[in-house]
């Protein structure tokens, strides 16, 4: 199928998937495809959005998602050009802070997942004067080929009313006092049937300020990335803003000057301070009651933590072989389990460049190691550096 829908595009760029890292289906079949794509076109782009678990241990559905992660998270390092990390952690923490959504369902986290994905192909879909091919945009964000995963944060964040009622039936969405009737894109309203609770404050949706300067400014608050991930330590290696809406561009360079003289955002000791931001129209078939919005994309150095959660939870179990016995019935651990071995090493690699690249001599980080390990990750850097 993936031959004959390439063999059919006039002309083919690359690739975007879609897939849980922690599931059998999306880790299993998710690196399948991989490195099928990988292997059948090595001169395209191939980029994924990659649901990370909730590492919680109450939270979590499937008992060998620490095997899953580890084996995917290999394969993302190795035969992935980019990866835009979707935290479950972190997007139920935002319904539930942000959006006021007491029980938030898979509907409603799926709506922010959605989101992100429309704003992040906005430039590919209405192209302007930067960013409009898939390659440009990846390039500016990955300034070595092993570091390339990605945050998202999006401001302002709403939700409708019938996406609310849709994510909980049972549960209809009310009105304030004195409010008008909740329409087709209103954002979502206090859902409390107690009399004696007090009303919530807005919801994030009833933002009124939306200038340039304030959506970069909220961007860069911890509150709205979708990582669970402390921001505040590390630092950017690249940062990417795109701007939604009907914008003057002298706003723009006026908010730049803003956040760099208030030291918003602090950026790697060893190269340039990429900040870029691409102006983007606004879907004509979506109504929108704010005026601006913004998504980031960013390639930040605290995703090492991410990469922490997993080996701490991978060790746990591995160390006591538990649950091991249905990956023996599969042919790659038939003889041994190496392959658990081999994908936490590049785990912990990947972990250890991220570390290394807030330090100013990262330059020269790993370079005898590389030419020891016999280049363990080059067919993830191959595909990105024959296309930039």
């Amino acid at each position: 199928m993936l031959d004959r829908e390439a063999d059919n595009s006039d002309s083919l760029e690359g690739f975007v998937l879609t897939h849980s890292i922690a599931g059998g289906t999306g880790s299993g079949m998710g690196s399948y495809i991989l490195e099928h794509l990988n292997d059948h076109f090595p001169k395209k782009l191939v980029s994924t959005y990659s649901v990370f678990p909730n590492w919680e241990e109450d939270q979590s559905d499937v008992v060998v998602q620490p095997y899953n992660s580890i084996l995917t998270l290999k394969r993302l390092a190795v035969n992935a050009d980019c990866v835009v990390v979707l935290d479950n952690t972190a997007l139920n923490r935002i319904a539930v802070d942000r959006l006021r959504i007491p029980n938030p369902s898979v509907h409603h986290v799926n709506s922010l997942v959605s989101t992100v994905m429309a704003a992040s192909t906005t430039t590919l879909r209405y192209p302007g004067y930067t960013n409009n091919d898939l390659v440009g945009l990846v390039a500016s964000l990955v300034p070595t080929p092993r570091c390339h995963f990605l945050m998202t944060g999006y401001t302002p964040l709403t939700i409708s009313a019938d996406e609310l009622a849709r994510g909980d039936a049972s549960k209809p969405p009310q009105q304030l006092p004195g409010s008008e009737p909740a329409g087709k894109d209103e954002r979502m309203v206090h859902t409390s049937t107690d009399p004696r609770e007090r009303p919530p404050p807005p919801p994030a949706g009833a933002v009124r300020k939306t200038s340039v300067l304030d959506v970069m400014r909220r961007l860069t608050q911890a509150k709205n990335i979708m990582v669970s991930a402390n921001t505040r330590k590390g630092c950017y290696l690249s940062l990417l803003n795109i701007i939604q809406g009907d914008v003057d561009p002298t706003q723009v360079h006026k908010a730049l000057q803003r956040v760099r003289e208030r030291r918003l955002v602090s950026f790697i000791p060893w190269g340039p301070a990429t900040f870029n931001v691409a102006l983007s129209r606004k879907s004509p078939y979506v109504e929108t009651k704010h005026k601006v919005s913004g998504l980031l994309l960013a390639n930040h150095t605290c995703v090492s933590q991410l990469f922490a959660k997993t080996l701490t939870a991978y060790d746990r179990i591995r160390k006591r072989n538990a649950f091991v016995e249905n990956y023996r019935r599969e042919p790659m651990f038939a003889d041994s389990l190496d392959e658990f071995d081999d994908s936490r090493d590049v785990v912990q690699s990947l972990r250890d460049e991220y570390i290394a690249a807030e330090s100013p001599d990262y330059v020269e980080w790993g370079v005898g190691e590389e030419d020891d390990a016999g280049g363990l990750l080059d067919d993830g850097g191959g595909a990105f550096a024959s296309d930039a």
